[in-house]
């Protein structure tokens, strides 16, 4: 019951971000979840005995996330210092252990996974001119959303065989297909109602694509829980756990989403 109120507390507020505010209202909300995506993963680390640079960590995040904005440094630039910063910073640490190469690493990974791949949502919400980037963000929630209902019925009602019974026990492939078809006639709708331009035929591929991507970004997610003997990775939202375990999905959907549109166009 937390689950479905705690959605409709923050659904409403989310829309409005998305469709009414403007668009640096949109990034200082990606870049509150980059962060608290980071302290996350960093505290997942620690109690793998990992000891990141969480200072340089959560400025890099915040720069990370910002460069998908006109007129920031660009992400390469911040990657080149970013890891320099990580390096200087072990060396003054010294004291090395069987543990340093992880400190090192989790800095590292932290803000490319939770901060340069949600990032690339602000680059989805400016994507186009007018309000298209603002629609393909309500495309890719739809898609993802729909996808996570459909999965969740489907596999209480039919789910039999295991997905991936080492990582998340209860996935199944019944629930999966459940979650694709559902993704997909979200895909469509969604094309209809906000980007009329785009095919149909397109708009389905895509959505089955986001969607199977969002199933390997929450596996991947329940694999570093697991690697931490957690359920959550925090009790930050009311029956839905952290951070990463709300926005799981989007960390590998939003940059093929992302790839598309600098490839193909919006």
């Amino acid at each position: 019951m937390s689950r479905v109120v705690t959605a409709l507390v923050l659904l409403p507020p989310l829309l409005a971000v998305i469709l009414f505010a403007p668009a640096w209202a949109f990034l200082l909300l990606a870049e509150v979840a980059g962060l608290l995506g980071v302290r996350e993963l960093y505290d997942l680390a620690e109690r793998n005995g990992y000891r990141a640079f969480r200072s340089i960590g959560y400025a890099v995040t915040f720069f990370i996330v910002a460069s998908f904005y006109p007129g920031s440094p660009s992400i390469a630039a911040i990657v080149v210092v970013f890891v320099l910063l990580v390096g200087v910073a072990s060396v003054l640490r010294g004291n090395p252990t069987r543990e340093t190469f992880g400190d090192v690493a989790t800095t590292i990974l932290a803000p490319l996974y939770a901060g340069l791949l949600l990032g690339t949502l602000v680059g989805v919400r400016l994507a186009g001119p007018g309000a298209s980037g603002r629609y393909w963000v309500l495309f890719l929630l739809a898609v993802i959303m729909m996808g996570d209902t459909g999965a969740y019925y489907m596999g209480r009602a039919f789910g039999r065989r295991k997905l991936a019974p080492s990582v998340s026990p209860n996935k199944t492939l019944e629930g999966l297909l459940g979650g694709t078809l559902a993704a997909v006639a979200a895909a469509l709708l969604a094309s209809r109602l906000f980007l009329p331009e785009v095919h149909l035929l397109r708009a389905g591929i895509l959505g089955l694509i986001l969607s199977l991507l969002g199933v390997a970004g929450d596996l991947f997610e329940s694999l570093l829980k697991r690697s931490a003997g957690v359920k959550n990775t925090s009790e930050l939202i009311p029956g839905h756990g952290g951070a990463l375990d709300r926005l799981d999905s989007l960390y590998f959907s939003a940059p093929a989403l992302f790839a598309y549109l600098q490839l193909v166009g919006s």
